[in-house]
């Protein structure tokens, strides 16, 4: 029980000094050009500091409070689940319990099919659309997916973008059909949420 507090504790010492990392490469602003570079360079080193920061506290946090649930209830089985989880998460791919995507791996799958300078935006609308849930279903239009596709232009996207026959909740053809829907039809008007 006392290493599973100490293991708490660290987690947390380790989340708590990930984000002030981030939050100090911020820095200070200044007006010269060259210290916009350096901006903009720093926001994206905090902004991926505070990407990780998170994810180490999800790696962390869900597996221990479930071990101490798992004690109190007296349910082993519960602990090795979950050791599962971690062993899964430290091979790469993490995901919460939900099944839900990190920023990390939806810039990664952006990144592959949209163009740089759009790269910010998808992710934006992946999260404003379905809050990086490949499984998100939108009950009053049925809309489903990290890009809340419609079923009834899901066929064409997905075939046109070269996933025929992939289901909607796959976040790699999800990616690939709104990638393709933006660039050869409808721009970003065809998302609830727009650019």
């Amino acid at each position: 029980m006392r290493s599973r507090r100490f293991s708490f504790l660290a987690g947390w010492a380790a989340v708590i000094l990930l984000a002030v990392a981030g939050f100090a490469a911020f820095g200070t602003s200044s007006d010269t050009s060259a210290d916009v570079d350096f901006e903009a360079a720093s926001a994206s080193l905090g902004h991926t500091t505070g990407t990780y920061a998170g994810l180490t506290f999800a790696l962390f946090a869900e597996p221990l409070v479930t071990a101490a649930a798992a004690d109190e209830s007296g349910a082993s089985e519960t602990v090795e689940e979950d050791s599962q989880t971690v062993s899964d998460a430290s091979t790469g791919t993490i995901a919460s319990p939900s099944g839900w995507l990190s920023e990390v791996q939806v810039r990664a799958l952006v990144t592959e099919y949209f163009t740089p300078e759009d790269v910010n935006t998808a992710v934006r609308i992946a999260w404003c659309e379905s809050r990086f849930d490949p499984e998100a279903l939108d009950l009053r239009t049925g809309a489903v997916g990290l890009f809340q596709h419609l079923p009834q232009y899901w066929e064409e996207r997905a075939d046109n973008a070269g996933f025929p026959g992939a289901d909607p909740t796959d976040p790699e053809a999800s990616t690939a059909a709104a990638a393709w829907a933006v660039y050869n039809g409808g721009g970003w008007d065809i998302f609830a949420c727009r650019a």
